[in-house]
């Protein structure tokens, strides 16, 4: 064997982890083992005193006579029933000729014990905890901080809310304020729910107006901003500025704990974060040529952030805030050109689902109450001017300048009517795209009236339709692991969609029109209990490891100056990102099976 056992283990993740002690721990207690192929190396249901690792060839994973999984050279089997001494739950039965290194049992749990990053790892993958295990990767490489702009509200908290009833009065209030040393008040209810606010700014206009026996409830400000303690705190700042406020009320599970500022904020990010300050640049900028140099800066911060490990559930909100920043500056600077009607900018797609990355393009449309021509012509000005700041036009033209996408209130009911009764190949595209309506600027009614319309009109046939399409492309997994990606895998196409569809289909069937988030639907339908814990879990976890295997791609052809894409060279890769992309397309292929069987759609 050419290569010295110690050399070839060491060079493998999460060996590298151990130290030299550790590493003589498990070579010293190793055996060599040769299998010809159909060779049964360990029979389901029996126990093994060993952890096989898969020097070369290719063991199948067998569940009777059902190939499960496949394991190459570099790749373990065996370690769950080494870790709890459980019987194997699988055949492992060689498919060409292997060789295997055979580590002793007793010797793996010893380093286990011992090193907690080696043993995380392990318990990371076998739960399926893809986000840990990815962390430890970068950490072991050195490639991840910790992100300033991932740090969560509440770890921002520095005392105890200060509260007080809607009946007192504002003197009484003041006094609290100054006992506590506080520049606000929370004003709750029975249940320690904010229903108000009262700032030391405010004081200062009661008092000059002489108001201050007033009760709390005819003075404070209602209802109050508040936000969830586990919301990322550049997301908290952005609220501040979109909503010109400089408190927010920090809740968990609807009651209060805290109170913020941007001050607060400021101090934790200043000077560091150029998102920041190109964020604000965005929301002050005057003309398109600003903008564009500003959305530039975002473009490379971003990819620094994501080649640096930041995940991508944090990273696409703060793209889909500053996006929808961008597009609102742009409208703004715009509809005054124009005699509009009442009108909503909608976005669909991957901004629709504030799943956005570097690449990415416009869909967009526009649900209006008046003449179309004049606000055909607005919505042309808007999509060239998205286009000139770097936002490519979409090329299926799913753009709000397309008069087929820019229509009244009851033009689009009269769509979707038609698109739920008449289940063409067209139809069902046109809803795979249109039931991700996110409204970003204008009269939210004309949007929520519409979202009312489509509850109350979709039926159970076209959700079996849509489940149908959801299922039709599956992943590519085959006996030998990842099949026909000698010219690279379209990640979007075979992992993203799949989740996306799938989960989209589960939403509309159980009444979610107006969550259009993949994640957030996955933990609504999870709450609901249409989706087991397991099963969410799973999801969410391989949703962002796809996710974040394709911005990542994206962000190192960003930073080499090429134009990005969706295609993943599974060599290119790293052999634990093929390893956990093979596992989430199993997730995948597990999913689909389940829309299928619930839907019944064998029988369409």
């Amino acid at each position: 064997m050419s290569v010295p056992p110690k050399e070839f283990i060491r060079k493998i993740k999460p060996f590298s982890f151990l130290n030299e002690a550790q590493l003589d721990t498990i070579v010293g207690e190793l055996d060599v083992e040769m299998y010809e192929k159909g060779k049964t190396i360990v029979k389901k249901g029996k126990h093994s005193d060993y952890v096989y690792l898969v020097f070369s060839g290719t063991v199948g994973l067998y569940d009777d006579d059902t190939l499960v999984d496949t394991v190459s050279r570099g790749e373990f089997f065996g370690i769950l029933s080494a870790i709890s001494d459980n019987p194997f739950s699988l055949s492992a039965i060689a498919m060409d000729d292997t060789i295997c290194y055979l580590i002793k049992k007793r010797a793996f749990k010893k380093v286990f014990e011992e090193n907690p990053r080696f043993s995380s790892f392990f318990s990371s993958f076998i739960n399926r905890r893809f986000r840990s295990f990815s962390n430890l990767l970068r950490e072991a490489e050195g490639a991840i901080h910790e992100e300033i702009y991932l740090i969560k509200v509440k770890e921002i908290i520095n005392k105890e809310p200060v509260v007080c009833s809607p009946d007192d009065s504002v003197i009484e209030s003041a006094r609290i304020m100054i006992d506590n040393n506080v520049g606000s008040i929370v004003v709750v209810n029975e249940k320690r729910e904010p229903i108000g606010i009262i700032t030391d700014h405010d004081l200062r206009k009661i008092f000059v107006k002489g108001l201050g026996s007033a009760r709390v409830e005819e003075m404070m400000v209602s209802p109050v901003i508040s936000v969830e303690e586990d919301m990322p705190v550049f997301e908290a700042y952005l609220m501040l500025l979109n909503k010109g406020l400089n408190h927010l009320v920090v809740t968990k599970n609807g009651k209060v704990t805290g109170v913020i500022t941007s001050k607060d904020i400021l101090t934790l990010f200043e000077p560091t974060s150029s998102l920041l300050s190109l964020y604000r640049s965005i929301r002050k900028s005057t003309s398109v040529d600003e903008l564009k140099n500003h959305l530039e800066g975002i473009r490379k911060a971003v990819a620094e952030l994501s080649i640096r490990g930041v995940h991508f559930y944090e990273l696409s909100r703060m793209i889909t805030s500053i996006y929808d920043s961008t597009v609102v500056r742009i409208i703004k600077m715009i509809e005054g050109k124009y005699d509009l009607p009442n009108f909503v900018w909608i976005h669909m797609g991957s901004s629709g689902r504030k799943e956005q990355i570097i690449a990415t393009d416009q869909d967009n449309c526009i649900i209006h109450s008046g003449d179309s021509r004049t606000i055909v012509e607005f919505a042309r000005d808007v999509n060239s001017a998205l286009e000139k700041v770097g936002i490519p036009k979409c090329q299926a033209n799913y753009m709000a300048e397309n008069p087929k996408w820019n229509l009244t209130l009851e033009e689009w009911k009269n769509n979707f009517k038609k698109w739920f009764s008449s289940l063409t190949g067209e139809n069902i595209r046109y809803l795979s795209v249109f039931l991700d309506l996110r409204p970003i600027y204008g009269d939210q009614e004309l949007y929520l009236e519409l979202i009312d319309f489509i509850k109350k009109n979709v039926n159970k046939q076209t959700i079996r339709f849509l489940a149908l399409d959801a299922t039709a492309i599956e992943p590519p997994i085959g006996l030998f692991g990842l099949k026909g990606v000698e010219k690279g895998l379209d990640i979007k196409k075979f992992g993203i969609y799949p989740i996306a569809n799938g989960v989209r289909v589960l939403a509309l069937d159980s009444g979610i029109i107006d969550i259009t988030n993949t994640k957030e639907r996955i933990e609504k339908l999870r709450d609901m209990g249409v989706l087991s814990e397991e099963r969410a879990s799973d999801l969410l976890e391989s949703y962002e490891f796809l996710q974040e295997l394709r911005l990542r791609h994206q962000s190192m052809s960003y930073s080499a100056g090429v134009k990005g894409d969706n295609i993943i060279h599974v060599e290119d890769i790293d052999r634990i990102d093929s390893y956990i992309l093979k596992e989430s397309f199993k997730i995948i292929s597990s999913f689909q099976k389940y829309i299928r069987g619930k839907f019944r759609i064998e029988s369409l």
